[in-house]
């Protein structure tokens, strides 16, 4: 009986062949994510530790959005940073939240798993106030890939003010990303029509991107 039910279960996995197409994989899945990230996807590694180095020094208590967390990577990398924040995890999939949290839970205790939907229409990002937010590989994906280059504008500049409202004057939205959706230029213009001053780039290489910017004190 028990081996009756094993086969059920296992003949209803994915095809283990769509890992060896090129552009192929189980991407929706967030452990398979996790650990073809660094393979498939080589600049996020660097992308993630620019984005530690970009980081303004955050004391104790400091709170930290990680904004459609994922499974938690760039919650994980301002941890390792920062190990005395107190984080909110963002993000409207239940099971990547649930990743997300076990993630960052061998770390801190002091993590809140938030599951909501980042707004599309300006509205503040919930779970505020924050004095940091931060985004891995998720703005592209919010503001969606098939997108007029005018639309995508406006898009993230809504984006942008949903992430200002709740920070604390002088807070940081410090974002790691790609440009598949948007130039980056353009995303940096929709950040500061949005309200953010001191707008900037770190790092880039290839298609990818640290940046961010600060509500005014």
């Amino acid at each position: 009986m028990l081996r009756s039910h094993t086969f059920a279960f296992m003949s209803d996995l994915p095809n283990w062949r769509d890992n060896l197409r090129r552009e192929g994989g189980h991407w929706d899945d967030g452990r398979w994510y996790d650990i073809h990230l660094e393979r498939r996807l080589p600049q996020a590694v660097p992308m993630l530790e620019e984005l530690a180095m970009a980081l303004p020094p955050l004391p104790p208590g400091a709170t930290v959005c990680d904004l459609a967390c994922g499974t938690g990577n760039a919650a994980a990398t301002v941890l390792d940073a920062y190990p005395q924040v107190e984080l909110v995890l963002l993000d409207e999939d239940p099971d990547l939240l649930s990743i997300a949290h076990e993630k960052v839970g061998q770390l801190t205790r002091n993590a809140e798993p938030l599951q909501v939907a980042v707004p599309s229409d300006g509205a503040p990002l919930p779970g505020g106030p924050y004095d940091l937010v931060v985004a891995s590989l998720a703005l592209h994906a919010i503001v969606g890939h098939e997108v007029d280059p005018a639309e995508a504008e406006s898009r993230y500049e809504l984006l942008f003010r949903s992430v200002l409202e709740p920070l604390r004057p002088g807070g940081h939205c410090l974002i790691g990303d790609h440009v598949g959706t948007l130039p980056l230029y353009p995303q940096l213009k929709a950040m500061e029509r949005a309200g953010f001053t001191e707008v900037d780039c770190a790092w880039r290489q290839d298609d990818f991107f640290v940046a961010g910017g600060r509500k005014s004190p």
